[in-house]
C-alpha cells in the first residue's frame, strides 16, 4: 500500500484538489437532461396518440376464415378481472343460499334458505348437538 507522500515544507500545495466543478459544464448536463426528459415525453404522448387511432383499425377486420376450426387449448385459462371473478362467484353463492329454487321437480325436491331449513330443523330439535366432553370451561 502506497504511504502518503508528506507535501515539502517549501510547497504551497495543500495535497488534495482545490478546483470545483465548471458551473456551465454542469449547467449543460443539466438543460441536456431536462431536453432529453421533454422529448421522450412528447415521443410517447406521439406513440399513444398513433397507437390509439391505429389500434381499432386493427382489431375491426373480419376474423380469419379458418378461426373456428382452430383447437382450443386445454390449459387453464388466466383471470381477466379477479376482483370481479370473486364479486360475481359471492353474489351466486348468495343467491343460492337465499333463494327458492327447484332441485328435482319429479322428485319433490326444493332448495330453500339456509336461514330457513336452521328455524326448521330448530323448531323440530333436529339440530345437531354440540359436543360438551371437551376439557375446559365453557362461560
Amino acid at each position: 500500500m502506497a504511504e502518503p507522500v508528506a507535501a515539502d515544507a517549501g510547497s504551497r500545495a495543500p495535497g488534495y484538489e482545490t478546483t470545483d466543478a465548471s458551473a456551465a459544464m454542469l449547467g449543460k448536463v443539466a438543460v441536456a437532461v431536462v431536453v432529453l426528459l421533454i422529448t421522450v415525453f412528447i415521443g410517447i404522448l406521439i406513440l399513444f396518440k398513433v397507437l390509439d387511432y391505429s389500434l381499432p383499425i386493427l382489431l375491426d377486420r373480419q376474423p380469419h376464415p379458418l378461426a373456428e376450426t382452430r383447437q382450443q387449448a386445454s390449459g387453464p385459462f388466466l383471470q381477466l378481472d379477479p376482483p370481479r371473478q370473486k364479486f360475481d362467484l359471492q353474489a351466486a353463492e348468495d343467491q343460492v343460499l337465499t333463494t327458492y329454487d327447484w332441485v328435482d321437480r319429479e322428485q319433490g325436491l326444493v332448495r330453500i334458505p339456509i336461514d330457513r331449513a336452521i328455524a326448521i330443523l330448530a323448531r323440530h330439535d333436529a339440530l345437531p348437538k354440540s359436543d360438551t366432553t371437551t376439557t375446559g370451561t365453557q362461560p
